[in-house]
């Protein structure tokens, strides 16, 4: 392909897909087939010298314009990973969102590495469809992507698609990003699985996120858990009568919620947080158990936030929650959990990231911040 095609070929199709044209309907303006198009546009053929005036004109460049060879401008990528699902969202230099694709789980170390590498490869060659990779900067952030062996595991993989820029990280780090910028104070992170960061002039201090088995109080994960438990014990007539004993046994299916026992350990972590949401609706009916479980949690939480606290410096501390579970039912968190930091002697500000993780990764790729999309 020589550079006039190339040029021609690109603007011909930049034009199309903006004014929502198909090579069908373009053809059809021109009095040519659509096979005619699709080879001007791959380049492989050029459009006669005296139709380009109404070629122009019907993609409504002037002739200069058309034949212009196009300033590439630089585009960000945000790759927010979790263990529920995965956020690709690609920006320009202004802020402004071209594209936005949810993919499944990509925890390295739930998934496998080569799972993870291939869900980052569909997401990363769909959203990026015919953008050029050499002018695109890359923020990964990914559960389970903030260890030593899967960061330059992710680096390399990354580093062979040709973008501008790579670096990788945790998702913790879109958001601290999202929620703090470069702010001081305290992110919690409040998704399948919980951790805390206290943020000082730049330096991150991480609290909890030890996983499942030895914490994650407060995340979808643990929530889930407790729901399912609250049901079994109360079938089995050890525990108190609840709502989430007809919500539960409803998700998962069963005439009883033990014959689903099995399923629950099959189902994994996404599994289980994926009934965390029925805490919040037996909440909505005051459901004494799910109040019971919720304080719990949020007490635990509150332990966690005073103690990332102890390396914020500014009174009084700014905490920002982040995560879907929290942006849905904040109106049950928020005040249980300023119930029980009112006992501190600090001075707490609690606030709901508003910004998605995704969307902080995209200020880590280097996209620049704006007034309006200032941290939460």
């Amino acid at each position: 392909m020589n550079h006039v095609a190339a040029i021609l070929a690109a603007n011909i199709k930049g034009r199309r897909k903006v004014l929502h044209m198909t090579q069908l309907q373009l053809g059809e303006r021109l009095g040519y087939s659509e096979k005619a198009i699709s080879k001007w546009e791959s380049g492989k053929g050029l459009p006669p010298t005296a139709i380009l005036p109404r070629l122009a004109r019907a993609l409504e460049v002037t002739l200069d314009e058309l034949m212009r060879e196009p300033v590439q401008r630089p585009l960000f990528l945000g790759i927010d990973g979790g263990g529920t699902k995965t956020e690709f969202l690609l920006a320009d230099g202004k802020g402004e969102i071209l594209r936005r694709l949810v993919l499944g789980r990509s925890n390295p170390n739930d998934i496998g590495a080569d799972a993870a590498k291939e869900l980052l490869r569909k997401g990363i060659l769909e959203i990026c469809d015919e953008q050029p990779l050499h002018c695109i900067s890359v923020f990964a952030g990914l559960a389970g992507g903030g260890t030593a062996g899967n960061t330059e595991m992710l680096q390399a993989f990354l580093s062979r698609f040709g973008f501008l820029s790579v670096q990788c990280g945790s998702d913790a780090h879109n958001a601290i990003s999202a929620g703090l910028g470069t702010e001081n104070g305290v992110a919690v992170i409040m998704g399948t699985g919980s951790i805390a960061f206290a943020q000082q002039e730049g330096r991150q201090h991480r609290f909890g996120g030890y996983g499942y088995l030895l914490g994650d109080a407060g995340s979808g994960f643990a929530l889930g858990r407790d729901v399912i438990a609250a049901a079994l014990h109360y079938e089995d007539g050890s525990g108190a009568d609840t709502l989430l004993y007809d919500l539960v046994k409803k998700q998962c299916n069963g005439k009883t919620v033990l014959e689903k026992l099995g399923s629950f350990y099959e189902g994994g972590k996404a599994l289980i947080a994926g009934y965390a949401p029925l805490l919040f609706t037996a909440l909505a009916k005051k459901d004494a158990v799910a109040i019971a479980i919720l304080h719990h949690h949020m007490q635990e939480v509150a332990k966690l936030i005073v103690g990332a606290a102890k390396q914020v410096k500014t009174d009084p501390v700014r905490v920002v929650l982040c995560g879907g579970l929290v942006f849905a039912n904040r109106q049950y968190i928020l005040p249980i959990l300023e119930e029980y930091l009112k006992k501190e002697p600090r001075h707490y500000i609690l606030s709901v990231c508003e910004t998605s993780m995704a969307q902080g990764a995209l200020y880590l790729a280097g996209m620049p911040r704006n007034q309006e999309n200032m941290p939460c």
